[in-house]
């Protein structure tokens, strides 16, 4: 069996945005309306690649565009992580293919990039689970998967869901300087959600078994 065609493939062809620094970059970006591949080398050694479609003074919107040519959930980053913004070598097939495809950019007006408290309730309010990836050193971020029920003063509150769809009982607290980014609307997560049905109500942690 022939490998798989590698779209994302370096080359000769990267096009730089002409804005000077990231911000400006990713502006170009969201106005030219190209598929691109953002890095975020202090986190993670590789690229995200999709489409901006939001962006704020701290944060920036991406519409993730898988390796079969779909549109596969949102992804928000700090802009002060991305360290560059390329527009994707393979642009030409990517959008031939998405057209091939019958994809159709998305759009999330509703989507607030203020702060992390209003990224993850706005896109609570859009679909059924979120995936906070905490910074992590050996790994560049870890995720965990589940439904916002709750903001403290310094964190996001999240009742998780695992890897087979079964509700964890009770809830863990998410720091804020801890989070690298926040993804949502992805299949799998819309998938893992219709398995995982209606969350039970969180116990109190002085309901839960000693450790």
């Amino acid at each position: 069996m022939s490998p798989p065609i590698n779209h994302h493939r370096d080359g000769s062809n990267v096009v730089q945005f002409r804005g000077r620094g990231v911000r400006a970059q990713l502006r170009d970006a969201l106005e030219s309306r190209a598929p691109v591949r953002v890095a975020r080398e202090k986190i993670s050694s590789g690229w995200t690649h999709g489409y901006v479609i939001g962006l704020s003074a701290e944060f920036c919107l991406v519409a993730e565009v898988s390796d079969a040519m779909h549109f596969d959930g949102f992804l928000v980053v700090a802009v002060g992580d991305v360290s560059a913004v390329e527009e994707d070598p393979g642009r030409e097939f990517v959008e031939q293919a998405l057209k091939l495809n019958e994809e159709t950019l998305p759009e999330l007006p509703n989507i607030q990039l203020d702060d992390w408290v209003s990224v993850a309730q706005s896109a609570s309010s859009v679909t059924p689970l979120v995936s906070l990836n905490m910074l992590d050193d050996e790994s560049g971020e870890i995720s965990y998967v589940g439904r916002l029920t709750g903001v403290e003063h310094d964190a996001l509150i999240l009742q998780e869901v695992d890897p087979n769809a079964h509700w964890y009982p009770d809830t863990g607290a998410y720091e804020f300087p801890a989070i690298g980014s926040i993804a949502f609307g992805t299949r799998y997560m819309l998938l893992l959600a219709k398995i995982a049905g209606v969350p039970p109500i969180p116990l109190p942690p002085e309901a839960l078994p000693a450790s």
